[in-house]
């Protein structure tokens, strides 16, 4: 299954610790940046208008981040299931939150006016 030696364990959980860390850190700043400009959530303003839901889902994916990062270094054998699980919730945090801030970062890119983009400093 998912289960490796202990090295592939701590390799495992550090990479998917980060990526769950580095994906909330950016959902949070967006939230963060953007809550006094009146610009809707992540999701659309008509899903998220108070932008809860992205509050919400970017302390989901710095808490799994944590969890991920834990759940490696904590020799747990005798639990079955856990690295699936928390596999598959990884999964879940990726699936729901990275599409969605690709595309707002390439929205947001390509919306930047020609002029600027080129000016020098």
């Amino acid at each position: 299954m998912l289960e490796g030696s202990r090295s592939f364990d701590i390799i495992w959980g550090s990479v998917t610790a980060t990526l769950c860390l580095s994906l909330g850190a950016w959902v949070l700043f967006s939230w963060l940046r953007e809550r006094g400009k009146g610009t809707p959530s992540i999701f659309g303003a008509a899903i998220d208008p108070t932008r809860q839901l992205q509050f919400a889902w970017g302390i989901f994916a710095m808490m799994m981040g944590g969890t991920n990062f834990g759940c490696r270094f904590i020799d747990h054998r005798y639990l079955e299931g856990v690295h699936e699980g928390f596999f598959g919730l990884t999964l879940l945090v990726f699936a729901v939150l990275f599409p969605r801030m690709l595309w707002l970062q390439v929205k947001r890119s390509s919306s930047m006016p020609a002029e600027s983009a080129l000016a020098g400093p």
